[in-house]
């Protein structure tokens, strides 16, 4: 190396040991802060500096590994940075064993062995009953009734349905708010599961909480007839009368501008990541196995921030944040291309295609106890599952199944209850329009100008 480039480094060292806000950004390792801040040092001492990044950043550390003399305020801050990753990498080893992130099959199957089983078998006739929005309680029918019966309509063309008085001798099964169980049907098919506690952190459970409590209120209801609020997240079909593959644009405002749009999208991908993982080391196999099919046939892509999580493929980098530090897990098989966030919502049992068989929900947070209602029901087979904080439920969207209403008043926009969380659904228009997509039946003109237009699921 040059002599004039060896003093130009040893002069870089001098002025970051001379600089107290350097050396902390150094001790760090925050790599943006710590460049710029060389460089204003450096412009304002008559030294050419070009370190940028986190290339620059590296360089640095570079320079100190090879100098026959680093001031002592580098050495240490250098030495406090080798700590911190150290501390930060025994932390991250921790969380990703508390989540069993690193779960193998034998891990899994040990899991599943000891959830209980149940064999269900299908009614003659749903119960609760089909597309009869469900009260379980007096309370809750009274304040529903009207709404129902009178209160305007999203759309005035649908037919108004009746709210149903739940008679609880009907129900063949009850499964209670700490109760996990999985059924199955005589022939042994999987039709529905319960996992309760699902994730053993409270904080990362929290995190996903705020993050879906905050990405609700700005972005569009897809199920206005309904009770609740319904968001979808990830890629959209677009709208029916212009189909597009796109990622949602379901934003009431552009208050905010692509900035903070991009980071809302990134948090709830990453969310949606974070939730995969789990679950991909927590159900049974038949549930995973139906979405690895379903994206190896459709090859749609993944849940990916729109673009920016991606490292390629079904990979891509995706972060945590809990108990005071942030996670990055790089190249991870990131989520399923789209899902919803909910808060309070409730509908009438019914029954929906998607292109997989199973569609999978992780209730985040419940703020009220059973007499609230907002239960989830398998009404073909009578079964009703109360809700709870922190649980997942698996269930055959092709089979009758709804949510119960829940005992706040239709028009109180700040109700006492909470109930929120997320689901892995999958409008069955989306893969027809990824078709299309690769196909080139659909233009990136058509993109560009359904990207205007409401997405209507």
């Amino acid at each position: 190396m040059a002599p004039a480039q060896v003093e130009v480094q040893a002069r870089l060292m001098r002025l970051a040991a001379a600089d107290p806000e350097a050396l902390h950004a150094l001790g760090h390792s925050e790599k943006d802060e710590f460049c710029s801040r060389l460089r204003e040092l450096a412009t304002a001492s008559g030294t050419k500096c070009t370190l940028a990044g986190e290339r620059g950043f590296r360089a640095f550390l570079s320079w100190c590994r090879s100098a026959p003399s680093v001031p002592a305020a580098v050495s240490r801050a250098v030495q406090q940075r080798r700590k911190g990753m150290e501390a930060r990498r025994d932390c991250k080893r921790e969380f990703i064993q508390k989540l069993g992130l690193d779960w193998k099959k034998v891990d899994w199957d040990a899991y599943l062995q000891k959830i209980p089983s149940a064999t269900v078998t299908a009614l003659r006739v749903p119960y609760p009953p089909m597309k009869e929005c469900i009260a379980e309680s007096s309370a809750i029918f009274h304040k529903w009734y009207d709404h129902f019966a009178t209160g305007p309509q999203a759309d005035s063309r649908k037919r108004r349905l009746p709210v149903h008085r739940l008679d609880h001798s009907k129900l063949v099964r009850d499964v209670l708010p700490e109760e996990s169980v999985i059924f199955r049907n005589r022939r042994g098919r999987l039709v529905a599961a319960v996992l309760r506690n699902f994730c053993p952190d409270e904080a990362t459970v929290a995190w996903a909480d705020s993050v879906v409590a905050d990405t609700m209120p700005g972005r569009r209801n897809i199920r206005m007839e309904d009770p609740g609020k319904l968001v979808q997240m990830g890629y959209s079909a677009g709208a029916r009368s212009k189909p597009a593959f796109h990622w949602v644009r379901n934003l009431l405002s552009k208050a905010g501008g692509p900035a903070a749009a991009a980071e809302s999208d990134c948090k709830a991908s990453c969310v949606y990541a974070l939730a995969w993982q789990l679950l991909r080391g927590h159900l049974p196999e038949e549930v995973i196995c139906d979405f690895d099919d379903f994206m190896e046939k459709t090859a749609l892509r993944r849940m990916d921030g729109n673009g920016r999580m991606s490292s390629g493929g079904a990979a891509g980098t995706y972060s945590v944040t809990a108990n005071g530090h942030e996670f990055h897990f790089h190249d991870a098989e990131l989520a399923p291309p789209a899902g919803v966030f909910g808060e309070n919502y409730a509908r009438a049992p019914h029954t929906e295609g998607q292109p997989h068989k199973y569609g999978v929900s992780w209730t985040l947070t419940r703020t009220g106890g059973a007499e609230w209602g907002g239960h989830f029901y398998l009404a073909k087979y009578g079964i009703r599952v109360q809700g709870a904080p922190n649980t997942v439920v698996v269930w055959l969207p092709g089979e009758a199944h709804g949510t119960s209403l829940q005992d706040i008043h239709p028009d109180d926009c700040n109700p006492p209850f909470c109930q929120r969380g997320l689901a892995f659904v999958t409008s069955n228009r989306l893969v027809g329009v990824w078709e299309k997509y690769l196909a080139g039946q659909v233009s990136m003109k058509d993109v560009e100008e359904a990207l205007l237009e409401d997405d209507v699921d």
